[in-house]
């Protein structure tokens, strides 16, 4: 009987560690971290409106002046009475002002151009937004991963701490080997402290990019992609084209100051104005019936006093076309120097990646058994092995620093380019765009 409530007890125990435990989060990749910023960052949603309002700017600039509407009573005699004199009426009017020579026109256009300049603005804040979160997402992976690192180094100097004092006690060891162990695992102390801060910060810029407060996910990174940046710059410099979004933006100042330019000096040109009214008339002595009557006008308007105003201020919006011109330009050789810059930093991290992965952490670590086997044979000291494994926690932290570094210039060429397709990453497309 004991047996049995035994094995239920077990049982129970077991199937109450199934239900209670629970089950492992899946990892956060670099495109879902993207998507959510895309869904989630208030930057992009504030740009996002700007564009809606410059949208909503375009129907206002070409539309017509509101006709004007009167109400009335024309040649009322002191008396008040509308029976007595023929011209007495009670009169309503509409006037219009029609734009002859396409002032309206040019200022809608105007309003299109900011439009797209508006649009190129935000794609661009979008290139910038997903690079700051790209970089973000890396440094708190390898943060991670430096701090990882270093608790498993933490664990070689306990072991060597151990080793040491074992051959201290035997009376075939040295003092100064154990304090300098211990030395060297209170600083990896101080090395996860300073990683695991580094991480927390990083994290913390990730959650604001996503839109959430600092801590509020609490999920695990996996490693960003790993891509083999092209020996040559040519495909991230092709990117800088007209269709770049930044140059997009400084053409469509152009195109809006040009056009203001113009309309500004159409309305130089003079507005033809409508007029049409209806009058009523009264029987005289409400007796003899009067027909009614109607008046119908042309006008146009004489912009003498506001002429030299109107070709002032088309002279200005030339000047500040000229000056877009020339930040365009200025623009597309800036963007073209910190890609071939970034590259260049790009290919600097990918080349010591290589050589640190491939070559000096592989052989480093052959060194550090090489010297336990040493010591353990007895042809060494313990300094030797504390020396090539010390050597090796030093080359490991540089290689991650490393690939830090290339996921730092891969998030400047995203910011730069927009360009995630040569990464392997598919950027979310921006509220903006669809």
């Amino acid at each position: 009987m004991f047996h049995m409530r035994a094995s239920l007890t077990t049982a129970v125990i077991a199937l109450c560690g199934v239900v209670v435990t629970p089950r492992p989060s899946a990892a956060l990749d670099l495109e879902g971290a993207l998507r959510q910023v895309a869904a989630a960052n208030p930057t992009l949603a504030a740009r996002s409106a700007m564009v809606e309002a410059a949208r909503r700017r375009v129907a206002p600039a070409g539309a017509w002046q509101s006709p004007m509407l009167e109400l009335g009573a024309v040649n009322v005699p002191t008396s008040g009475r509308f029976d007595m004199d023929p011209m007495t009426m009670k009169m309503i009017g509409v006037s219009q002002r029609v734009p002859l020579f396409g002032s309206n026109r040019l200022a809608r256009r105007a309003a299109r151009a900011e439009v797209s300049a508006e649009a190129a603005a935000a794609e661009m804040t979008a290139f910038e937004i997903y690079g700051m979160a790209w970089e973000a997402y890396a440094d708190a992976y390898y943060a991670a991963e430096l701090a990882r690192l270093a608790d498993a180094h933490r664990a070689v100097m306990e072991r060597m701490v151990q080793s040491a004092r074992a051959r201290y006690e035997s009376g075939n060891g040295r003092l100064e080997d154990i304090l300098r162990s211990q030395a060297e695992q209170a600083r990896t102390l101080a090395d996860v402290a300073s990683f695991r801060a580094e991480e927390r910060g990083a994290r913390a810029r990730l959650d604001a990019l996503r839109g959430m407060m600092p801590g509020a996910a609490a999920d695990s990174l996996a490693p960003p992609p790993a891509v083999a940046i092209p020996p040559a710059p040519d495909a991230w410099l092709a990117a800088v084209a007209p269709s770049h979004p930044r140059v997009r933006e400084q053409q469509a100042k152009v195109d809006r100051y040009r056009l203001s330019a113009r309309a500004a000096r159409r309305m130089v040109w003079p507005d033809l104005e409508l007029r049409g009214s209806y009058g009523r008339r009264a029987p005289l002595a409400g007796l003899i019936p009067q027909d009614n009557m109607f008046s119908a006008t042309v006008g146009f308007m004489l912009p003498i006093f506001a002429a030299s105003r109107e070709l002032s201020e088309g002279a200005e919006m030339d000047a500040m076309a000229r000056a877009s011109e020339a930040e365009r330009r200025a623009t597309e050789l800036e963007l073209s120097g910190q890609v071939a810059a970034t590259h260049a930093a790009a290919a600097a991290a990918q080349r010591t990646v290589s050589l640190l992965a491939d070559t000096v952490v592989t052989t480093q670590r052959r060194a550090v058994d090489a010297s336990w086997v040493s010591y353990r044979a007895g042809v060494t000291d313990l300094w030797r092995v504390f020396e090539s494994a010390h050597a090796l926690y030093s080359e490991e932290i540089a290689l991650l620093r490393a690939r830090q570094d290339l996921a730092r210039a891969e998030a400047q060429m995203v910011s730069l380019t927009g360009r995630g397709d040569l990464l392997g990453v598919a950027l979310p497309t921006t509220r903006s765009e669809r």
